[in-house]
């Protein structure tokens, strides 16, 4: 395979950017009056190739796993072919992990092999010849014997605990929490062997990655009513601009609105809910909404600021991600008879 320098990804990204739709597309696909027109509609655009020939009659599901495979070539492409872009590889294993949920949370939930070949695009496992695990848990008779393959691999230890969890506690979110943590792992391992002037610019993004998911873990553990030992077994070895003595704060905390307090008053991440919510559960979704958009935002900023560095590719890629998420639940919302606004409703607008 032929390497190029970091240029490449970088003036791909903003090629790519440019190629992003613009909300009147989305308003456009939204007013489909069925899934044909929609697929019609987006015939014209980088995503046709991938909608274009899909089995008939036409699903949501099927539809996001085409569109999510265009996503996965991009990152594959700008992965592989930049010297010196281990943490843009890191964050490609988000698809790998993302189809290892769907088996894990398929098989607690006694789906069969044919319901999860329907929801489950192998694409990203053949480009990097790694389906074998995969493969195997899906076609697992119970949950037990698709963990029982993660045995010696990065995920094998932290799914046997959620196992246990999810048995008391019957919230699948455990599964992602266990599984994230072997990517956010990758990730933070890549990012910290980047070399300081990209470290400082790459920062502003990963930083935001790794603390939602540390803040949210240790939430999401007092939900459950773990010990803080047992919480720590789904934390990374540190977060970025949370500091340890402060994780230590939040794991001591009595409670998930302690933990928010501490949050906005000993991180950089102040006034992240203006008002909290009441209910634990909707504390955490909206802060995990609000993470989002902070994501999102810095994703933008990075284009303007940060215009030689690897922060560029990343960005995009979240920016695409959120395409892809955006005309996936268009598609969900023409397939369940929404009206075009209650569609849109349910989209990010990114500006």
């Amino acid at each position: 395979m032929m390497f190029h320098d970091l240029g490449y990804v970088i003036g791909k990204s903003y090629g790519l950017k440019g190629k992003l739709l613009p909300y009147t597309m989305l308003e456009e696909l939204a007013s489909s009056k069925n899934l044909e027109e929609f697929v019609e509609k987006l015939r014209p655009t980088d995503y046709g190739p991938y909608v274009s020939n899909l089995p008939r009659p036409l699903k949501p599901t099927s539809i996001e796993l085409a569109l999510r495979r265009h996503l996965v070539e991009i990152h594959f492409d700008m992965a592989m072919k930049s010297k010196n872009a281990d943490v843009i590889r890191a964050y490609f294993m988000k698809y790998l992990t993302s189809n290892l949920k769907t088996i894990i949370k398929g098989k607690a939930l006694g789906k069969s092999h044919e319901e999860l070949l329907e929801l489950v695009d192998l694409r990203a496992e053949e480009l990097v010849r790694r389906r074998d695990i995969v493969v195997r848990a899906m076609a697992a008779k119970d949950l037990t014997e698709a963990a029982s393959f993660l045995y010696g691999t990065k995920f094998g230890e932290v799914v046997d605990f959620a196992i246990n969890v999810y048995e008391k506690e019957k919230d699948l979110t455990v599964f992602d929490i266990a599984i994230d943590r072997a990517y956010f792992s990758a990730v933070l391992e890549a990012f910290n062997k980047l070399r300081f002037a990209e470290y400082k610019k790459v920062r502003r993004i990963v930083a935001v990655d790794i603390d939602c998911y540390t803040v949210l873990a240790i939430m999401r553990s007092k939900l459950w009513g773990l010990t803080i030992a047992e919480s720590r077994r789904f934390l990374l070895d540190k977060a970025i601009d949370i500091s340890r003595e402060v994780i230590d704060m939040m794991l001591e905390a009595g409670s998930i609105p302690d933990v928010l307090s501490i949050l906005e008053e000993k991180t950089p991440y102040k006034s992240m809910l203006s008002e909290p919510p009441t209910s634990d559960t909707a504390i955490i979704k909206t802060l995990e909404e609000v993470f989002e958009r902070l994501s999102l935002k810095r994703a933008l900023e990075a284009f303007l600021k940060d215009i030689f560095s690897v922060s560029v590719p990343l960005a995009l890629l979240k920016l695409k991600e959120l395409e892809v998420r955006d005309i996936s639940a268009i598609a969900a919302g023409i397939d369940g008879g929404l009206s075009a606004s209650r569609i849109l409703q349910r989209i990010v607008k990114l500006q």
